[in-house]
């Protein structure tokens, strides 16, 4: 691949990504589809469409996103915002080592209105993967690294690292027999000044970190619907716990080059902790939500077979609203019964689910969809390895 064709690739994803971030939907449940401005070079976009990405008529102003357009459309932006975020974090922050979160670049990665399924692929890899020879480093960061041919080559590639290459850590190295330990935690959402929301669970040394992702989302009142990731140092190596969809993979496209990828539901909370006393729980890419975790305590004996919410405080953002930027306009509009957008936030907001923090109610949420959810999970990882 020559470099006018890599730099073509490059803008293909770029307008696609576009046309997701400003598509809306139009028809309802399984009848709805999504719409776009063909405001874009007509070469890229008969391109899209002969991908399959997109499909539209002469005539019309509009276009309409295939299944594969909206869902590949929404990866690309979380790369190109994680990138971004990164590339402004070097200027602002010279010579730190951890990128701050991307708040405020706003991705709906799979996210309906109505609640119901969003699209997925038909096919396994992206359309945009590199056929042949690797891109040059200016674009690397940009790079989709679905299984890329051409990695092999060894060259510098930010989001596109082979596994092969990476760290490696072994979570059963001193892992204990029939551990009976349990784990205090707290986890503090970082709303960047606009108010405190924390909450403290318990939970067995042998769930896994799936299982805290799972229990995390229930208490913070999130969805799952956006990518997710852990960060831990363990003995001296720095870990990026992923899902599986990529640490499954032969690449992981976000994690820095230093980080051993290790599968969430491969790794349980006993192999980390109290070995480290920290962690971090990055959910949706777009919005940048920072979890900080900390072990408040290890019990030595416990008899808990499930996570327990034993106490928190202050009410968590609604889905999608746009990090704690976002989240800062919401409050606003929502507590000013003058605001210009006072009703529409408060109808979005239920649209959302969002409610106020009961702590009662979320403890009984917990305990009742706790095998549910785990039970989804485990259905998604046997199809998603059995492909």
């Amino acid at each position: 691949m020559n470099g006018d064709d890599f730099e073509q690739m490059v803008i293909e994803a770029l307008t696609l990504a576009l046309l997701r971030l400003t598509c809306w939907k139009e028809g309802k449940g399984d009848l709805s589809y999504y719409r776009a401005w063909k405001g874009y070079d007509f070469d890229t976009l008969n391109a899209l469409q002969e991908q399959g990405f997109v499909a539209f008529e002469r005539r019309n102003k509009s276009l309409e996103l295939t299944d594969d357009g909206f869902f590949f459309g929404d990866v690309f932006a979380a790369r190109f915002g994680m990138a971004l975020s990164e590339a402004l974090n070097d200027k602002l922050h010279p010579g730190h080592e951890d990128a701050p979160s991307p708040s405020g670049f706003s991705v709906v990665d799979g996210g309906l209105d109505d609640g119901s399924a969003a699209p997925t692929p038909s096919g396994a890899h992206s359309p945009f993967d590199v056929a042949d020879g690797t891109p040059s480093a200016a674009f690397a960061p940009f790079v989709p690294a679905h299984d890329m041919p051409g990695a092999a080559s060894g060259a510098p590639m930010p989001y596109g690292i082979p596994l092969a290459d990476r760290p490696t850590f072994d979570p059963t190295e001193g892992q204990r027999d029939n551990d009976t330990r349990a784990f205090r935690l707290r986890i503090d959402l970082d709303l960047e000044g606009l108010h405190p929301c924390w909450r403290e669970i318990e939970i067995p040394a042998t769930c896994t970190f799936l299982d805290l992702h799972i229990a995390i989302q229930r208490i913070f009142n999130w969805y799952d619907e956006h990518l997710f990731c852990m960060r831990a140092t363990v003995r001296g190596q720095k870990l990026w716990i992923d899902e599986a969809s990529f640490a499954g993979s032969m690449f992981d496209p976000f994690a820095p080059p230093e980080c051993a990828v290790v599968e969430a539901s491969r790794i349980q909370l006993g192999d980390v902790f109290p070995k480290t006393r920290t962690a971090q729980y990055l959910y949706d890419f777009g919005d940048g939500w920072e979890h900080k975790i900390k072990v408040v305590k290890t019990i030595a004996k416990s008899s808990l077979a499930a996570p327990r919410l034993v106490d928190g405080e202050g009410d968590a953002p609604p889905e999608d609203v746009g990090g704690p930027g976002g989240f800062g306009h919401f409050l606003e509009a929502v507590s000013d019964r003058k605001h210009p957008e006072h009703d529409s936030m408060l109808a979005w907001a239920e649209s959302q689910m969002a409610h106020p923090f009961d702590l009662a109610e979320k403890q009984q949420e917990l305990i009742k969809s706790w095998k549910g959810d785990r039970a989804l999970w485990a259905q998604n990882l046997a199809e998603g390895r059995s492909e």
